[in-house]
């Protein structure tokens, strides 16, 4: 197939408008990721109390999870346990209760003591929901993300027909040029390093809600019944209340060794329960279903299932996945990134936080190649710019500040409003995002290098407060064998050096002569597309 001229620029005209319409929904969702591939360290630096170096378990299952069981969660309908992980160094359990409220303990795997973390949402459950629903009521967000999703897609398509030279751009980047030259070199450089990932994150994302998304296409085969749908593809079996008192359990590690000694030898390696659920605990017809959700080696997720009958004992379901529910599970776990690999995990993290550069570089781009010197700005770019720095640099700052938030507020904080102090960290959230808005809105492009200091000053500040408060700085951590508290704070450190050397650069940059033809030369048939033919070609 010949790519001609003409083909090139209406693939640009694509990439341009594609990229307008949802660069500020798709660096939101990029970096909420980002932050999410670390939820868990997130989650132990903005909880101290859960601080803790992975150990081996000394209280077993059943002095963890029996007395519990038969105590405050004896008439629970449904009760869950996950186990101490690499990342999670603590036994997680919850139940429903009564009301129909989730409730949570966490428990010391040494001493089998509870231990009360600070109340906060942090990064499990705020920056990880809010990357995939964007926190929006009634599954608005759900669809804003596969929208995205889908625009990102075409974005990597079309961006790669309108290079002439690809692999050039991969290798060319040139920072001490004119501020437009070295922004399109920018976006370049990062829309290519990264590429495989690019691709992979909105497709495995698209996957894993596809229920969602097109709900017909699973219901069809399954006649509508969904608990028959959910069987095929996750290995769930269908309960129902027989309204009579449950035996009590005698012990959830009989169960647990049973399990692991199947899995083992059906996969021929070791393999570890690490959920274990109980479904309708007080009556007679409960049954404990035991998953290997996140194996240590492995990218699919939930390949292990077994689920016993709680009464007699006897296995109910462990029929070997299918195709599809492998498919699924492979998919599902190349996206999470739950499996035991520091290595990728950083990779994961750096590949997200490469496809914020690329999203910020292209939208800074296509505003510079429509500002003339000695011409009112367009309105359009106006706009454009205030999304932007409140969507860019304004979401990272209030990100800044959610951790600060957490560290000035004392731990027993009881709120004001009728807000609880994890409540009230989020409306701090909201606020400083909201606040840049309206600063980008009155300062106009000075406001991307104003919010750049205001982010470094954020991140040290969440650094100085982590030690003031808890007395974790990143030497004493490492020392402790906190590698993920001394990591958060080093990456907090270096942000806060990015954010420096990008508000000098803005601070630095010279105005735009409309002409600049070493910014518009070496894209080719690119830059003309992306800036609507604004910038002469060279």
């Amino acid at each position: 197939m010949k790519i001609t001229e003409d083909f090139r620029k209406s693939m640009g005209w694509l990439h341009t408008w594609a990229g307008i319409a949802v660069s500020c929904f798709l660096f939101m969702v990029f970096w909420m990721g980002s932050l999410a591939v670390f939820d868990s360290e997130i989650d132990q630096w903005m909880k101290p109390e859960l601080r803790a170096a992975p150990t081996e378990a000394s209280a077993s299952i059943d002095d963890i999870a029996l007395p519990i069981l038969q105590g405050e969660a004896n008439e629970s309908p449904r009760f869950f346990m996950t186990m101490p992980r690499h990342r999670r160094p603590f036994y997680s359990v919850g139940w429903v209760n009564g009301d129909g409220e989730f409730e949570r303990v966490q428990i010391n795997p040494q001493t089998g003591e509870k231990v009360t973390p600070t109340e906060s949402f942090a990064g499990t459950s705020f920056f990880y929901p809010f990357h995939y629903s964007l926190h929006l009521p009634d599954g608005i967000g759900y669809w804003i993300v596969g929208f995205s999703s889908v625009a990102m897609l075409v974005l990597i398509v079309s961006g790669i027909f309108i290079h002439r030279k690809i692999i050039k751009d991969f290798f060319t980047f040139r920072p001490k040029k004119q501020l437009r030259r070295s922004t399109l070199d920018l976006h370049n450089l990062t829309s290519m390093i990264a590429l495989p990932f690019h691709f992979i994150f909105p497709l495995t994302g698209l996957i894993i809600f596809f229920s969602i998304y097109l709900p017909w296409a699973s219901a069809v085969p399954f006649q509508g019944d969904d608990q028959e749908k959910f069987a095929a593809m996750f290995g769930n079996a269908a309960v129902e209340a027989s309204g009579d008192p449950a035996p009590e359990i005698a012990s959830l590690q009989s169960y647990v060794d049973r399990a692991e000694a199947i899995w083992s030898v059906r996969n021929g390696e070791p393999a570890k329960v690490d959920l274990i659920s109980i479904a309708l605990a007080n009556d007679a017809n409960a049954n404990i279903t035991l998953r290997e959700t996140f194996p240590s080696r492995a990218v699919s997720m939930s390949r292990n299932m077994t689920v016993f009958d709680a009464a007699s004992g006897d296995i109910i379901s462990d029929a070997p996945a299918g195709p599809g529910r492998k498919t699924h599970a492979w998919l599902s776990g190349l996206h999470f990134i739950q499996f035991n690999s520091w290595s990728l995990r950083w990779l994961y993290f750096i590949a997200g936080l490469s496809g914020c550069v690329m999203i910020a570089s292209g939208l800074m781009f296509w505003m510079r190649a429509r500002i003339r010197k000695g011409v009112i700005e367009p309105r359009s770019v106006r706009v454009v710019r205030g999304l932007s720095i409140g969507s860019i640099s304004g979401i990272i700052l209030s990100s800044g500040a959610y951790l600060v938030t957490n560290r000035i507020m004392p731990a027993q904080y009881e709120g004001y409003l009728g807000l609880d102090r994890a409540y009230s960290e989020v409306v701090i959230f909201y606020l400083v995002w909201i606040a840049s808005f309206i600063h980008a809105a009155i300062r106009g492009k000075a406001a991307w290098r104003e919010q750049a200091w205001a982010i470094a000053a954020t991140a040290l500040a969440a650094v100085a407060l982590n030690w003031i408060t808890t007395g974790d700085h990143p030497v004493t951590a490492a020392a402790q064998g906190l590698w993920q508290i001394a990591s958060m704070d080093l990456v907090l450190i270096a942000g806060a050096f990015a954010a420096i050397y990008a508000a000098r650069k803005l601070g630095a940059q010279q105005p735009e002569t409309g002409t600049d033809k070493a910014a518009a030369g070496a894209a080719g048939a690119a830059e003309p597309a992306m800036a609507d033919a604004a910038v002469p070609a060279e």
